[in-house]
């Protein structure tokens, strides 16, 4: 194992402990017995390199998924699959060498003006290979699509795997992403902003036993939501409260009695609160109208969205979080996508839950 390597590593294991501390300060809110995972992880990327050989690779690591990660040179050509990579990858300083993305990796505002990798929204390894990457970065559900994995490494190209848990191996994703693109040092900067960061807001949070259910999509679209297993569900532990569906793993699609019957305390939307208007076909206008600034159009039928919607739910009028009016919009990028904005999630959930206030966004 190298020097350098060495260093990168010890102090992300010194911060993954150091946060592990600053968490005694909030007992966990998800008891032992509940049947739901613990809130923590241990992954840093270890060398396969040894004191004798020093090996023979620039980089010689394994990612979260368990692969071997051997480069001869630092990459110069990156594409990257997943959003929460992205935003790390441009964080640490790597965003230079990123030359396509996925339709999902919108952030910062610089990565709009890079080619999609993808088509349609989905994988097509041949316009992947068209951007001629060095290294490829994708989340599990990327490292599932055997056809761009075969198509991959057939053509030589290296993949590297990241797996975000929860908030801890975060950590040890973003030591990954700086070892195998020359970043370690940035990338021990981020981590030690992020561990400060949760540190301090651990002081101001309390173990509940209030429920928060994210509604990912309308119920227009098909209601879905996070159970456990992701940032998402590890975030609300962390703050102090419960994911209604932590019992549940991973992306799931959910009916309106599953929500209603479970009644949860605070509900979170990922639609904005619009107000939209839909022209009404039956409607005859008058030409001879002087219109009212201060009154509706003509013929104009309002929709309601977003927490507005939710509340107005006739079937829902039992549920604790409308009846309490407990419905907040949030900006869905920040509790699940696993980055450097995970702070600013973090401090929206604090308003939401704790202040009952609607948390504002940019």
């Amino acid at each position: 194992m190298t020097n350098r390597l060495k260093s990168v590593l010890s102090l992300s294991l010194a911060l993954v402990f150091a946060l592990s501390m600053a968490a005694c300060a909030l007992p966990s809110p998800v008891p032992l017995d509940d049947g739901s995972p613990s809130v923590a992880s241990d992954f840093v990327p270890s060398s396969n390199a040894t004191e004798t050989s020093s090996s023979a690779y620039l980089v010689d690591v394994t990612d979260m998924a368990g692969n071997q990660i051997q480069l001869n040179a630092y990459p110069e050509r990156i594409v990257v699959l997943d959003p929460g990579d992205c935003e790390v990858l441009f964080a640490i300083g790597a965003g230079a060498n990123v030359v396509g993305r996925s339709i999902n990796c919108d952030y910062p505002a610089e990565v709009n003006l890079l080619p999609y990798a993808t088509a349609n929204g989905k994988n097509d390894p041949d316009v992947l290979l068209l951007r001629e990457p060095q290294l490829v970065v994708m989340g599990p559900e990327d490292a599932a699509d055997t056809d761009l994995v075969s198509a991959l490494t057939g053509a030589g190209v290296p993949i590297v795997v990241t797996n975000v848990t929860d908030i801890n191996n975060m950590y040890g994703a973003i030591t990954l992403l700086g070892a195998v693109t020359n970043h370690s040092t940035e990338a021990k900067a981020l981590i030690s902003e992020l561990v400060s960061k949760v540190a301090a807001m651990q002081t101001k949070v309390s173990s509940q036993s209030d429920t928060v259910y994210l509604e990912l999509t309308p119920m227009s679209k098909g209601m879905t939501t996070y159970g456990s297993g992701n940032i998402f569900s590890s975030l609300i532990s962390l703050v102090g409260y419960h994911n209604e569906f932590e019992d549940q793993a991973g992306l799931l699609s959910v009916t309106q009695d599953q929500v209603v019957g479970r009644s949860p305390d605070i509900i979170l939307t990922a639609t904005k609160e619009i107000a939209q208007s839909t022209p009404d076909p039956n409607a005859t206008p008058d030409p001879a109208a002087t219109p009212d600034a201060g009154s509706a159009t003509p013929g104009i039928e309002s929709a309601i969205s977003g927490p507005a919607e939710i509340l107005a739910r006739s079937e829902w009028a039992t549920v604790d979080a409308v009846k309490n009016a407990r419905v907040y919009y949030i900006d869905a990028a920040l509790i699940t996508r696993a980055g450097p904005r995970i702070i600013d999630g973090i401090n929206a959930l604090y308003t939401a839950l704790y202040e009952k206030t609607q948390p504002e966004f940019k």
